[in-house]
């Protein structure tokens, strides 16, 4: 017997990310079942070509996070049509627990103690564990079983440009992906979770003089700061901000020998992808945001005011020596360590200097 099941997770692209092993799960318990996906039409891209989704239904941002539900109404219709039996909802919003209540199902389970869910998850385990583990246990009062955190990303195939492929050739198995931007969706703009370009700079000339190349990554938001890589080593590096979308990213990522990057999307793609991958991590909490992988590493600096962002909160910041306390030589030291191939280590986060109170 199939059911139909619709999933929400409205934001960001991470997040929604992170939600698919639990897709897996719910299709692994009744491949029968018919899984449909609300998200916002930016994040939608995470959930591209995933194979075990029937249907992704995309909101519009500016009336998703603008609250204008005058606008969304006529999808609300639309899904009320598909007479779902569960909705499960990633996130512990009121407003996106009213929502679904909208929508209509029997069951809705979601975060929080909200009257428009009927099956309630206390939201601490969001502040305790990495955040695929927590999005599993949703599913528990379906009785679907679900322990797994590998998350599914699919890549798009593109043709390379005969400038990259020269660039490729020269550098060969020596290329190093870069992703110096983020902090920025339709939403929220936490431009502090950028480690900035004057630290990118110094790990980029420490890591040429050992023979890499750069591949750097981002959209156009991220031109400028990749310009300013760009200008300092020159024909080290290669630009491809503002060309591709995620899913080609991906596949663009995946000729990188090594990512190095802040907190942001693209950091989800590269260990979905198994890519060695060193994430930069300021006002975020690393241990939520982190899968235990041996071929990840994660650098924080030890701050008492860091983590200050999560489940949507940000209280601003003058003075973000989260980020400035991490050196290009903390983030040489730990590309070097997986440049070497040498995997067979268990996966620790990395904190930088002693604890230290915000001046």
């Amino acid at each position: 017997m199939s059911s139909n099941i619709l999933l929400i997770k409205t934001h960001a692209f991470g997040d929604v990310l992170l939600t698919t092993p639990a897709i897996h799960a719910i299709y692994k318990n009744n491949p029968a079942n018919k899984i449909y996906y609300l998200t916002g039409r930016w994040s939608s891209e995470a959930l591209y070509n995933n194979p075990y989704l029937t249907k992704t239904f995309r909101l519009d941002d500016d009336a998703l996070f603008g609250k204008k539900l005058y606008k969304i109404i006529p999808l609300i219709l639309e899904l009320r049509k598909y007479k779902f039996e569960a909705i499960i909802i990633f996130s512990a919003s009121k407003y996106i627990h009213f929502l679904s209540w909208l929508i209509g199902a029997t069951t809705r389970v979601g975060f929080g103690n909200s009257s428009f869910i009927t099956h309630k998850i206390c939201p601490s385990v969001l502040q305790n564990d990495y955040a695929a583990r927590a999005y599993n246990t949703l599913l528990e009062p379906l009785c679907i079983p679900c322990n797994g955190t590998k998350l599914d990303f699919q890549i798009k195939e593109v043709c390379i440009p005969e400038n990259l492929s020269t660039f490729l050739e020269k550098y060969k198995s020596n290329v190093i992906g870069l992703f110096c931007g983020g902090g920025k969706n339709p939403r929220d703009t936490v431009l502090i979770k950028q480690w900035g370009a004057k630290k990118f700079i110094e790990l980029a000339k420490l890591l040429s003089a050992d023979g890499y190349g750069f591949l750097l990554f981002g959209s156009m938001d991220d031109r400028k700061i990749n310009t300013t890589l760009k200008d300092e080593l020159n024909d080290a590096i290669f630009d491809l901000s503002g060309q591709y979308s995620f899913n080609e990213t991906g596949y663009l990522m995946k000729l990188c020998r090594l990512f190095v990057t802040n907190d942001s999307a693209p950091f989800h793609i590269s260990y979905a992808l198994t890519i060695p991958t060193v994430c930069i991590f300021g006002p975020s909490n690393s241990k939520l945001l982190s899968p235990q992988l041996p071929f990840c590493r994660y650098i924080q600096s030890r701050v008492e005011c860091s983590p200050c962002y999560g489940n949507d909160i940000f209280i601003g910041c003058a003075n973000p020596i989260c980020m400035e306390n991490i050196s290009a030589n903390d983030v040489y030291k730990e590309c070097k360590s997986l440049l070497s191939k040498n995997f067979n280590y268990e996966n620790v986060i990395r904190f930088v200097g002693t604890q230290q109170q915000r001046i």
